[in-house]
């Protein structure tokens, strides 16, 4: 019965005894791993239990008991088959992590909830302790190419008369089709339909709200064949935006001629497709059919009847019915209250529709949070009329400020610098560095590229030029690709014409780093041999490791819009005899080959029966080998020889994304690159664990890790307890500032000699505390700092661990030190490459040159 703790992971347990209730004093129980199917109601009595890890079982719900352990901190449930959770989580008030990963079962709360965190989720759960509703409403969205009679066949299903000259459709327009339940006669569904202009040029606004959980009409011209309405390409947009959407094929024009197309083999190939419809939009003809498929499609919706707390529905059917196309963000807040949502329930409900699509509210960006938008379709038809605008075509997408006012013209100019920052964030548009009133749009930039080979080849012929290739084979080349990854990285872009236009195309970019030393080639082609579509990358120069890692990441990032597209990456042979080696090894099989234990450090070219070095192949480009890159770096003499730059940078970078990716699962978001110091400033005493310390908290800009100007320097009261839990992250964190050089700029407020001195001796003293750390007398045998799977022994290169005890406990020692969270200054900073750092100001605006307002601490979430 005093037993604090219970670990009985791998064990195939299939049931668990209802006598664990009387374990009252267990403070940690380990279950991960097993067969169990369901627990015991009595567990609901373990009262002290601080931590409960559940994840790998077969559990399909959960006791209603679980809500009375009101100190549980951490619920870890993935890897499980739960459908929904009991209401009574939503007591758990000092519930910090919760996972719930791959429970593909998982309907309530709904993905939009569950994507929000732990805080989200629990603020969802006591909503719904008050009363819910079941919702039926959904989304039906038309596809297909300009002028197949979408709109024509909306009408027709809503009982209205045929127009022959009926408008084309620019942008989105959205309407709502009422249907009776096909097994519940008292129920109405409701379907918003979304009609999305055909015309190319709308495809890439259109991917932002071509979402899953949706129902898919897809249109083609019966007269014209289903080639000419390219089926084939509306499929693959389909499958790579809503890989999870059922599709319905709708043949229009049907009283002319008959539907011909290879049914069976789409179905084959797409299995989204649940059938093919003939309809006339004139005549009516297979209207009637067509709409009993929507029907029976709509009702097996995963919306659908899904269950919302009452007053989320109640102000959500209040903001669709509103006439207004916009509101601020006060007003919207002001009326959830009215409603009745809860305090911590209002930005988990505001992002539900923003994710339905009900309303556009980024209310997390402060570039774009200051507007709440009420009908999306509003968005789309202004940005429509950039995208169609005669003089952006015609100056191959430059949008200046007069352009602007004449197709903006009857918007007030607030709303007009609030469209053009929405361009922005969704990569349709940037402003060039050197004048913030010319904007590119990169949807209108010319398909022919300007002449860079000659720059390009100059490169290479540089001594010592080095070059790193990856190749991206995907499933499509779909709108936005590499437009948006163009717009996205545009601070690399070259002065071309002394105002940053740069050298880029419609399928390509020529971008150079800040130092000028590398250049970066990235274009979309097709394969001769496979006629695969893929887009390349490219970086040459004396060290293009690093430069390669950021825009690669920033590539990353665009591919990750696309959740159903399929990549392969690929990377080629070095050739080692020069023999003209064309083959290209597969990335994923390469990585595996050093993940595993023993790691297979050496593979055969099937082309040049060669044997290749994988860690040479991977250098820089993968976790595996970044001992082989601190290799690299200690190997350097000289902080001013070539190469140390450049690694320096990227193994900084590849440490904090490390670190991040552990902070975001335990949804602690905080600074963690710091210093530690002695009060005094003097040597470690003998025993380290009772002298004074502070810490001192860095800007975390990768290349140059420097202390913030002001503030951020904390007293820690109990140096002891702290070290022990923090240990593994102090260690880990010496690898990156072991390479920390005093870098003299505008963040530095006193004397150079004084501040070079100050950093240096921050390095001294981390080295001599990761050397004592050993020898501390912790007193105690609590070693629950230590992840399960560094117990394990799972992972490779276990001594690299990022420890979430030890981020958990910075989180809670910063926020109690700071409650503000001013953290001296620091900024946490997305980057275009979707890194998260925690920049001071001057460096914030070395990754957005743009002037822009740095984020509101308080709209700060992981």
């Amino acid at each position: 019965a005093n037993l604090h703790e219970l670990v009985r992971f791998r064990n195939q347990l299939s049931a668990l005894p209802e006598t664990l209730g009387k374990l009252t004093q267990l403070q940690s129980l380990n279950l991960d791993r097993n067969q169990l199917s369901a627990l015991p109601e009595t567990l609901g009595k373990l009262t002290k239990l601080q931590s409960l890890n559940l994840f790998d079982n077969q559990l399909s719900a959960l006791p209603e008991t679980l809500g009375k352990l009101t100190n549980l901190t951490t619920l870890s449930l993935f890897i499980n088959q739960l459908s929904a959770l009991p209401e009574t989580l939503g007591n758990l008030t000092n519930l910090t992590t919760l996972y719930l990963d791959n429970n593909p079962n998982l309907a309530s709360p709904s993905p939009e909830v569950v994507s929000q965190g732990t805080e989200a989720i629990l603020a969802f759960l006591r909503s719904q302790q008050q009363s819910g509703s079941p919702q039926w409403l959904s989304k039906l969205l038309v596809v297909g190419e300009g002028g197949v009679g979408k709109t024509s066949l909306l009408r027709a299903l809503r009982g209205e008369s045929f127009q022959a000259q009926q408008s084309t459709t620019h942008g989105i327009e959205i309407k709502s089709l009422p249907l009776a339940h096909p097994t519940k006669p008292d129920v109405t569904m409701t379907l918003n339909t979304w009609d999305f202009g055909g015309q190319e040029i709308y495809h890439a606004t259109h991917q932002f709200f071509l979402t899953n959980r949706s129902l898919f009409l897809l249109a083609f011209n019966a007269r014209l064949g289903f080639e000419q309405g390219k089926l084939i390409y509306w499929l693959k947009t389909i499958r790579a935006n809503a890989p999870e959407s059922p599709v319905l094929l709708v043949a229009t024009y049907a009283d002319e001629r008959d539907a011909d197309l290879p049914l069976s083999d789409l179905k084959q190939q797409f299995p989204q497709i649940i059938d093919l419809y003939e309809v006339s939009n004139k005549t009516r003809s297979g209207i009637d059919a067509l709409q009993q498929a929507i029907t029976n499609a709509a009702a097996d919706l995963p919306l659908m009847g899904e269950i919302w707390p009452a007053s989320w529905l109640k102000f959500a059917n209040g903001v669709r019915e509103l006439k207004s196309k916009q509101t601020t963000p006060k007003n919207f807040r002001d009326n959830m209250t009215k409603a009745g949502v809860s305090a911590d329930g209002q930005p988990v409900l505001a992002n539900w529709l923003h994710e339905l699509g009900d309303i556009l509210f980024f209310q997390d960006d402060d570039e774009v949070n200051d507007l709440v938008i009420l009908k999306p379709q509003w968005v789309t038809e202004y940005i429509s009329k950039v995208l169609t605008d005669e003089d952006v075509i015609r100056n191959n997408g430059i949008f200046t400020r007069q352009c602007l006012d004449r197709v903006w013209g009857h918007l007030i100019p607030s709303l007009r610098d609030f469209f053009l920052r929405l361009m922005e964030r969704f990569d349709l548009s940037y402003r060039t560095l050197e004048n913030r009133d010319i904007s590119l749009v990169v949807e209108r930039l010319p398909f022919e590229p300007p002449d860079f080979q000659i720059r390009w080849q100059a490169k290479h012929q540089e001594p010592n030029c080095k070059s790193v290739t990856m190749k991206f084979q995907v499933s499509e080349i779909l709108p936005g690709i590499p437009t948006w990854f163009i717009a996205r990285q545009h601070r690399f872009t070259i002065d071309e014409q002394g105002d940053r236009r740069g050298i880029h195309w419609r399928t390509g970019v020529l971008f150079q780093d800040r130092s000028g030393k590398h250049l970066a080639l990235v274009r979309t082609l097709r394969d001769e041999n496979t006629n695969a579509d893929y887009l390349s990358l490219t970086v040459r120069g004396p060290v293009p490791h690093n430069f390669f890692d950021v825009l690669r990441e920033g590539l990353e990032l665009t591919l990750d819009r696309y959740p159903g597209l399929k990549v392969t990456r690929l990377l080629p042979c070095p050739d080692p005899e020069q023999n003209d080696c064309l083959h290209e090894f597969d990335y994923a099989n390469l990585t595996k080959r050093l993940e595993r234990t023993p790691p297979k450090e050496s593979i055969e070219c099937p082309n040049c029966l060669e044997d290749i070095s994988v860690n040479r192949l991977l250098f820089g480009l993968h976790y595996t080998t970044q001992d082989a890159v601190i290799q690299k770096i200690d190997s350097l003499k000289d902080v001013t020889e070539q190469g140390f730059t450049e690694l320096r940078e990227l193994v900084q970078r590849d440490v904090l994304r490390e670190i991040r990716a552990v902070q975001k699962q335990i949804e602690s978001p905080c600074p963690s690159v710091f210093a530690l110091r002695p009060d005094d400033r003097k040597f470690w005493q003998k025993d380290i664990g009772t002298q004074r310390l502070n810490l001192q908290l860095y800007c975390e800009h990768p290349g140059c890790l420097h202390p913030v100007a002001e503030g951020g320097i904390y007293a820690i009261d109990n140096p002891k307890k702290w070290l022990r839990v923090m240990a593994p992250h102090a260690n880990r964190l010496f690898g990156i500032l072991k390479y920390v050089t005093p870098v003299i700029g505008p963040w530095v407020n006193i004397a150079a000699e004084d501040y070079a001195k100050f950093v240096k001796d921050d390095i001294k003293f981390a080295e001599t505390l990761v050397k004592k750390l050993p020898e501390i007398d912790f007193d105690d045998d609590d070693r629950d700092f230590l992840d399960m799977d560094e117990r394990e022994g799972d992972r490779p290169n276990q001594n690299r661990k990022i420890s979430g005890a030890a981020l958990r406990a910075l989180n809670e020692f910063l926020t109690a030190k700071d409650p503000a969270k001013t953290w001296g200054g620091l900024t946490r900073t997305v980057t275009p490459e979707g890194d998260v750092l925690w920049l001071c100001k001057d460096h914030y605006a070395e990754v957005y040159p743009t002037p822009a307002p740095p984020p509101n601490p308080d709209n700060q979430t992981s």
